[in-house]
């Protein structure tokens, strides 16, 4: 198998490439900071048999389901302990893992700030603080509607059509294709200019796409004159207690893939995610805004939910979508990568779950069976003595 820039994001190449994304691309590195490393004891529980029902009607061991959905890690966290660790495909607790669209997740939970102490108002246009957007689809958007994916774009996000507009970003960033076209690649900003306004208004639909992340991470890294990567450093990454830096793609001009470029341990997702589920604390200090946590668990507009494809899919049935993370009808919380990354957060039952992955397809029903799984998860350690074999 030849392995490339060019086939890098693609099944079969990505069972390799996936946690081992910086020595085929650029990349910026986050570095984890100078405090302690945050503890995150291990108290194994033994739910390899855990029986999960998944979408053909039969009912099978949770090992088994983690095998057939190309699982590389799934770590299991209840009450800031980790209670359930498996690797496959050759990666380990400290492999990197490109985490796809959980990036989107963590991007804006670093930026959350910047909107608290004022500095981007979310009722303002887009081109207030990004002049050259005018004539593309955010010429009238608000960074509201950016931050809630409800843009009309005239795009599509078909990941597994090597024609759509999504598959042409990896292209235009150098990060999939033929990397020697006549005259060189456009770059992420100037494929975001170059977008157009759907038919349909703003503000009313759901329309999930990866390029609205990157255009948040523009405007957050023009008011702040740094690069949208330092701001993921500095407010979340630097502050988790992280055994590993995790780093982050560029295109050819060092702009961060702040829609899908983030790689990093499960265990250190883990960490950020068990972080969440205590209400943004570490050891007692505030690491993220409550208010953030808070505005997430009151999820987004149902009406915008209820017109995208998403409200079809089983597993989303009464989820909303809010500041670019995914909220369940139970007020927990996920960030979710296609072809099956994944941290999903409940606070209520102080519940973490990471999933890494590299499969053949983007969304398949593999997706049920995850979620199928993690309610079997929650119900058994929720159980008043999970100690117990399943």
């Amino acid at each position: 198998m030849t392995i490339t820039a060019s086939n890098g994001f693609y099944y079969p190449e990505n069972r390799w490439s996936w946690q081992h994304m910086n020595h085929l691309y650029p990349t910026a590195s986050l570095d984890k900071g100078a405090g302690a490393v945050s503890s995150l004891p291990v108290a194994l529980l033994n739910l390899d048999n855990l029986p999960v029902k998944v979408s053909d009607g039969q009912t099978l061991p949770l090992k088994q389901v983690l095998a057939d959905t190309f699982t590389d890690a799934f770590v299991v966290v209840k009450d800031g302990k980790i209670v359930y660790e498996k690797y496959f495909n050759g990666q380990n607790a400290r492999s990197r893992h490109q985490m796809m669209s959980v990036t989107k997740s963590i991007s804006a939970t670093a930026i959350y700030p910047l909107i608290k102490q004022g500095k981007i108002d979310p009722g303002e246009k887009v081109t207030t603080y990004v002049p050259e957007l005018a004539g593309s689809a955010w010429d009238d958007a608000t960074v509201d509607q950016v931050l809630n994916m409800t843009v009309s774009l005239d795009y599509t996000e078909d990941y597994d059509d090597p024609h759509s507009g999504f598959n042409q970003y990896l292209q235009a960033m150098n990060l999939a294709g033929d990397n020697h076209e006549p005259g060189g690649r456009k770059g992420m900003r100037a494929f975001l200019q170059s977008i157009k306004k759907g038919q349909g208004p703003h503000g009313q639909i759901l329309f999930y796409a990866t390029p609205n992340t990157d255009v948040l991470c523009w405007i957050a890294a023009r008011v702040t004159g740094q690069p949208a990567y330092q701001l993921i450093e500095k407010n979340v990454w630097s502050k988790i207690g992280a055994e590993r830096d995790a780093y982050i793609l560029l295109d050819q001009y060092n702009t961060p893939f702040c829609g899908a470029g983030l790689n990093a341990t499960a265990r250190d997702l883990a960490r950020f995610g068990n972080i969440m589920a205590e209400g943004g604390k570490l050891n007692g200090r505030q690491i993220i805004s409550p208010s953030f946590i808070a505005t997430l668990q009151q999820g987004g507009s149902h009406q915008a939910f209820e017109q995208s494809h998403f409200s079809h899919l089983p597993f989303m049935k009464n989820w909303t979508y809010k500041d670019q993370w995914w909220i369940s009808s139970n007020h927990a919380f996920a960030a979710i990568g296609i072809y099956g990354q994944t941290i999903y957060v409940d606070p209520a039952e102080k519940v973490v779950i990471v999933k890494q992955t590299s499969r053949k397809v983007a969304m398949n029903r593999d997706d049920n069976d995850f979620f199928s799984a993690v309610a079997v998860i929650i119900k058994w350690l929720g159980q008043p003595d999970p100690q117990k074999t399943p």
